[in-house]
């Protein structure tokens, strides 16, 4: 599988309605929030650059971005001020956060015991709350508990992967490393 990973820092908004179609400043326009409103023109302008103008761009049932060129997946994730796009030719997830978040606070929301004891170990709070994430999207249904159903079990770090499951499935390996203060987690 070929897959492109572009991560950018998002422009102000006025920047990033100058190259905007009607129809997404007619959707960004339904947003409060300045920050949701630059978040989606930024990915959506990465799309159409690297895919041409001429892509559509939509959400499935469960709010997924899908393009409507044949042959050619997306996965989409923001962290604060910037954008992550990852371009597939198949099936493909990508969670980006920042380094900067205490996922220690929050970990029994998202990690069983023995997966505390292993993110303790290597010290991969964050890797892993990104790992599940793009689990999730990768997954691409609703209905998903992180602790009970979006399992790490066991982290190679060699090669910088978490071993997941997903609803006790076939092993997926999540890629996960960090940049620029953002933790990112590539299923590709």
């Amino acid at each position: 599988m070929s897959s492109r990973l572009v991560i950018e820092r998002i422009a102000t908004e006025e920047v990033l309605r100058e190259g905007a179609t009607a129809e997404e400043l007619l959707l960004v326009g339904q947003f409060g929030s300045a920050s949701r409103r630059s978040e989606s023109l930024a990915w959506r302008a990465i799309v159409r650059r690297e895919l041409g103008n001429e892509v559509t761009i939509f959400h499935d049932e469960y709010g997924a971005p899908k393009v409507d060129k044949t042959g050619n997946f997306i996965s989409v994730s923001h962290s604060r001020d910037r954008v992550a796009v990852l371009f597939s030719d198949g099936a493909c997830a990508i969670d980006i956060e920042s380094v900067e978040r205490d996922f220690c606070k929050v970990a029994n929301h998202y990690l069983s015991a023995e997966e505390q004891r292993l993110a303790e170990r290597y010290d991969l709070y964050a890797e892993m709350w990104s790992a599940k994430e793009a689990l999730y999207k990768y997954h691409s249904k609703g209905g998903v508990d992180f602790v009970k159903d979006v399992v790490v079990t066991d982290y190679d770090g060699e090669r910088g992967v978490l071993k997941c499951t997903i609803f006790g499935g076939e092993p997926i390996e999540v890629k996960v490393w960090r940049e620029d203060n953002l933790v990112i987690a590539v299923i590709d």
